[in-house]
């Protein structure tokens, strides 16, 4: 009953009905699709990267305490260095685990944030 109230009281008003058509500039998706494309290869290139430098931060971390030489200050800094590598690596893949909820609870789709389907407001 209140929606019917409020849509008789609220009338629509589109974007197009104001401003027009906008030109998108060269460069830019002119497709939806494409753009959650964009988006997704953001995405992942972000995490590609994140667990590149946190396997390197592992790898170094590693090889610091091996060349340590008995010297304390030497190994509590690798050992400090691999953990907080390994909590990097805890920390990219509960991030997925956190967005899949959140998308879930929100959209009821756990895909939904990391591939979005965006579909036009008005059909051309």
């Amino acid at each position: 009953m209140i929606k019917n109230i409020f849509d008789s009281l609220v009338s629509k008003v589109y974007a197009i009905d104001v401003i027009g058509t906008i030109t998108l500039p060269s460069g830019v998706p002119q497709q939806v699709n494409k753009t959650t494309n964009f988006i997704s290869s953001i995405i992942r290139f972000i995490v590609v990267i994140a667990g590149i430098f946190a396997l390197w931060q592992l790898l170094t971390g590693g090889l610091q305490f091996i060349t340590s030489g008995g010297d304390k200050g030497k190994i509590t800094e690798a050992q400090h260095k691999m953990q907080m590598s390994l909590v990097g690596l805890v920390i990219i893949a509960g991030s997925f685990i956190i967005i899949a909820l959140v998308s879930k609870l929100l959209f009821g789709n756990s895909g939904a944030i990391l591939n979005p389907e965006l579909t036009p407001v008005v059909s051309p």
